[in-house]
């Protein structure tokens, strides 16, 4: 019996050690990153990596542009993997659940970019996001019917933080 106390005094102190840890963890971070681009010039991004629901993967980047203090640029670059070729210059229409939230127009002639590249201007799409709640992002792929890209509410929660970031 006394075997049995000693054991279950050990399980104690361990099962209230991994609780302390667990609830002591610091929350995630969002993955925004900074990068300098002169002197008053910076860009700060947020990348992902999602899946469209034809289970093909695309890099999803999130950027802003700011120069001294004013944001020039928002802008929702889309890459899609081997294979796919985004027809432009077509709007990437944005919705969350059944509300359409608007169209991004298409800004991919303004750079010299592939054609498996989209780049659209988010500025006005990212300022009308009031929740976390998940996007679809309708992309006009060549030679298909549209493909839908999911965004998840962790995806759109940094989204949100990379609007409030200076």
């Amino acid at each position: 019996m006394k075997n049995y106390t000693c054991w279950r005094k050990i399980l104690t102190i361990i099962s209230l050690c991994l609780y302390l840890i667990i609830v002591n963890s610091p929350p995630a971070f969002a993955s925004i990153h900074k990068y300098p681009e002169g002197a008053d010039k910076v860009m700060f991004r947020s990348v992902q990596s999602l899946r469209d629901t034809d289970d093909k993967a695309w890099q999803v980047v999130l950027y802003k542009r700011v120069k001294s203090g004013i944001v020039n640029s928002f802008n929702l670059r889309l890459v899609g993997f081997p294979g796919t070729e985004l027809q432009h210059p077509l709007p990437l229409k944005v919705a969350a659940g059944n509300q359409e939230i608007g169209k991004a127009n298409d800004i991919w002639s303004e750079s010299d970019l592939p054609l498996n590249v989209g780049e659209y201007d988010f500025k006005s799409i990212i300022t009308q996001l009031e929740s976390n709640r998940p996007l679809r992002l309708d992309l006009p792929v060549k030679g298909e019917k549209e493909t839908e890209l999911l965004v998840p509410p962790f995806s759109v929660r940094e989204w949100r933080v990379l609007l409030d970031t200076n």
